[in-house]
C-alpha cells in the first residue's frame, strides 16, 4: 500500500478506514517506521510586535482566524507572538511547535510560552508574569485554578480491567491497544474509583502541551527541538516527560480555559487516530525499561 493511500485511511473521517490502517502493520516498529517516513506540512510564520520578555509561540491553521485574533487582541495583548501557521492532511503539531519555538530564541526572551490558538483564558499577561517572576526551572506546566482540561496529569499502566472493559465496549480500541501492546498512558483522574481500578498510576508527570512555557536557557540547550516529530498529532507531552525526566518541572496556578478539540475534533475516529503516539510512546518507554 502507498503512502498516499495510507494517509488516505489515517485522516480518513471513516472509523472502519482508521481501522484499516491499523491493520496494514503487523508491528509497532512498520508503524512507526511509516510515521517516521509521512512528509509535512508548509509552515509559515506571522508575527505580531509587542514586548519580547516573554515570547509566545501558536500553532494555528489560519493565523487571521478567529481563534487566532482573540489571541492578539486579548489573551496575550502586548505581547510578542510567533503564529506558526499549517494545515491540511500533513500537519504536524510537534514541527509546528518545534518550527516556532526555534524561531522564537532569537529574541532572546527570559520565558517562550507555548500556547494552542484556542486558549480563551489566561487571567491576564500581568498574572502570567507575576507568576513566572517567581519561579526558576526548565518548563513551566499549568494547572488551572477553575474549569478547562488543565488537571493533575499521571503516567499509569493499564490493569486487567481495562482490557476487559474495552473488550466489552469499544472493541475498535481493545483491537488497536491489544495488537500493538499498548500497556501506559497519560490519564487525568476525574472519576477516582474508576480511574484507580483501570488504571495503576506510577509517576505524576503534570505536562499539558496546550500550553507549556519554557525558559530561554532550556530552549537554547536544545536549540528550540523539544518535541518529538515523529508521533502525529498525540502524546507530545507524554515524550516530552520521557525525553527529559531530569529537567526542573515546575507547576504553577492560572485561571486557565480552552476549547478542547477546536482543531482536530473530538470525535471517536480521531481518538482512534491518536494511538498512533500511544503506540510510539509504548514503543519508546519499553526500550529504556
Amino acid at each position: 500500500m502507498e503512502l498516499d493511500e495510507l494517509n488516505s485511511l489515517f485522516t480518513s473521517k471513516n472509523v472502519e478506514d482508521v481501522i484499516k490502517f491499523y491493520d496494514h502493520f503487523d508491528t509497532p516498529e512498520q508503524l512507526i517506521d511509516w510515521m517516521k517516513n509521512r512528509p509535512s506540512a508548509p509552515m509559515k510564520i506571522y508575527e505580531v510586535e509587542g514586548e519580547k520578555d516573554i515570547v509566545v509561540v501558536i500553532p494555528t491553521a489560519d493565523h487571521n482566524g478567529k481563534l487566532a485574533k482573540n489571541c492578539v487582541e486579548n489573551i496575550f495583548k502586548g505581547q510578542q507572538i510567533i503564529f506558526v501557521e499549517s494545515n491540511g492532511p500533513f500537519f504536524n503539531y510537534a514541527r509546528s511547535c518545534n518550527f516556532g519555538l526555534k524561531y522564537a530564541l532569537k529574541y532572546n526572551p527570559k520565558w517562550i510560552v507555548l500556547s494552542n490558538d484556542d486558549i480563551t483564558r489566561i487571567g491576564s499577561t500581568k498574572l502570567l508574569k507575576d507568576k513566572l517572576f517567581n519561579v526558576a526551572g526548565d518548563i513551566i506546566s499549568v494547572k488551572a485554578t477553575n474549569t478547562g482540561h488543565f488537571h493533575d496529569y499521571y503516567f499509569v499502566k493499564s490493569t486487567f480491567f481495562f482490557k476487559i472493559f474495552n473488550s466489552l465496549k469499544r472493541r475498535h480500541i481493545s483491537h488497536i491497544l491489544s495488537k500493538f501492546e499498548v500497556l501506559y498512558f497519560g490519564r487525568t483522574y476525574r472519576h477516582k474509583f474508576f480511574d484507580r481500578l483501570l488504571y495503576k498510576k506510577i509517576a505524576a508527570i503534570p505536562l499539558n502541551s496546550a500550553f507549556l512555557v519554557f525558559s530561554q536557557e532550556f530552549l537554547s540547550s536544545k536549540n528550540g527541538f523539544v518535541f518529538d516529530e515523529i508521533s502525529i498529532n498525540s502524546c507530545e507531552d507524554l515524550l516530552i516527560w520521557l525525553e527529559n525526566s531530569t529537567v526542573k518541572l515546575v507547576p504553577i496556578d492560572l485561571p486557565i480555559e480552552d476549547i478542547v478539540g477546536s482543531s482536530l475534533g473530538n470525535s471517536y475516529v480521531r481518538l482512534l487516530r491518536d494511538f498512533n503516539g500511544l503506540i510510539y510512546f509504548n514503543y519508546e518507554y519499553k526500550k529504556r525499561m
